[in-house]
């Protein structure tokens, strides 16, 4: 569609409103504006790989009547293609991973039992996450504790069998399991203790907190709850009895004793798009999930709609030979120019990508 770098699309979510006894319209109160929230993809990222080819191997190794022309495809294009395919998943976990405000398990502890990835579910359904397809990216190391935690649960035995041989678990907690080597660590900030709401009644997206000295940080990732504000049902509104997980979704660094937080999801204690049971009270207590300076890593169960990425070939420049790939939703261009100067060649592979966190509440992080 010609996108470019800064190009932004917006993608509407459903607004959810009240909803009322009798037959009294809105109850006899004032109209209720229906608001729907948007989140915006912006074609953000823009990253390549390339190789230069000396004149010799640009007759010897890439003529295409050169039965070593296959060799130096797999040799050299190849290694460079996964490369740039591998910069681009850890971009994209990372980014995904930042959004998310619902995290269980314990920073520093591999998780060895199912129980901690059920958990991770329990949250996703009570945040209304359809059932399927989901999936759970997992470390090598929590690898490790799941197969032999659970080695006896799995059915039928080709699975055991896959288990056994090539520590495959397949699906379980409704979600395909796949191990990534790519997933993120979020580091806390040195300020994870004493902090607490500066000024009753906030809402939206910034909360300003207390207890700080200068140069206190927060960093982008770092979970967090509020004493008395609780998770609510998606759709009622009714509080439930799990506190509220918040997300920082920006790096602060306090100038004095107070600062503003930039938080996912937005504080609002009343519909429509009801997200907490309650305004934050004055001198509330917030509770972050690790401790200063701890680094963990960020295993990631998700739904399929939580997140969304769109992938954009830039153009073949003029005087280049190219031509643009598309594989599984990933669009990259591949260009071709040379040099007369010493009769060279340079291939570069680009791609332009941006990324949104769509329904970010349908996603659940699992620490390590």
């Amino acid at each position: 569609n010609g996108f470019k770098i800064g190009s932004t699309v917006n993608v509407n979510i459903p607004g959810v409103g009240s909803v009322f006894d009798g037959a009294t319209l809105w109850g006899g109160a004032a109209a209720e504006t229906f608001t729907e929230t948007q989140r915006s993809l912006t074609i953000a990222s823009h990253k390549h790989t390339a190789i230069n080819v000396t004149a010799a191997e640009a007759v010897f190794r890439l003529d295409a009547s050169d039965p070593r022309r296959k060799d130096y495809r797999d040799r050299v294009l190849k290694p460079q293609l996964s490369s740039l395919c591998s910069a681009i998943e850890a971009d994209l976990l990372l980014q995904a991973v930042r959004t998310v405000p619902f995290l269980v398990g314990t920073p520093g502890t591999v998780p060895s039992s199912f129980r901690t990835y059920n958990e991770a579910r329990a949250r996703m359904a009570n945040a209304l996450a359809p059932a399927d397809p989901r999936w759970v990216m997992y470390s090598p190391d929590a690898n490790v504790s799941l197969v032999d935690a659970g080695k006896g649960l799995f059915n039928p035995t080709a699975d055991l069998s896959k288990q056994f041989r090539d520590s495959y678990i397949g699906r379980a907690a409704n979600a395909e399991w796949i191990e990534a080597v790519n997933l993120p660590t979020i580091t806390n900030g040195n300020k994870v203790a004493g902090v607490t709401v500066s000024g009753a009644g906030q809402t939206g997206t910034g909360l300003l907190v207390a207890g700080l000295a200068a140069a206190d940080t927060f960093m982008v990732g770092q979970v967090f709850t509020v004493a008395g504000i609780f998770q609510v049902h998606p759709l009622t509104g009714t509080a439930t009895t799990v506190l509220q997980q918040f997300t920082l979704t920006a790096n602060t660094t306090s100038a004095g004793t107070t600062a503003t937080l930039s938080i996912f999801p937005a504080l609002n204690a009343v519909m429509p798009n009801k997200t907490t049971s309650a305004a934050p009270a004055a001198g509330a207590a917030l509770v972050f999930v690790g401790a200063a300076g701890q680094a963990s890593r960020q295993n990631l169960m998700w739904q399929r709609d939580a997140f969304t990425a769109a992938f954009v070939p830039p153009p073949i420049v003029a005087g280049a030979e190219g031509y643009n790939l598309s594989s599984n939703g990933l669009r990259l261009s591949v260009q071709t120019g040379g040099s007369i100067t010493d009769l060279s060649s340079t291939t570069r592979v680009d791609v332009l990508y941006g990324f949104a966190a769509i329904r970010p509440m349908h996603a659940c992080r699992v620490t390590e």
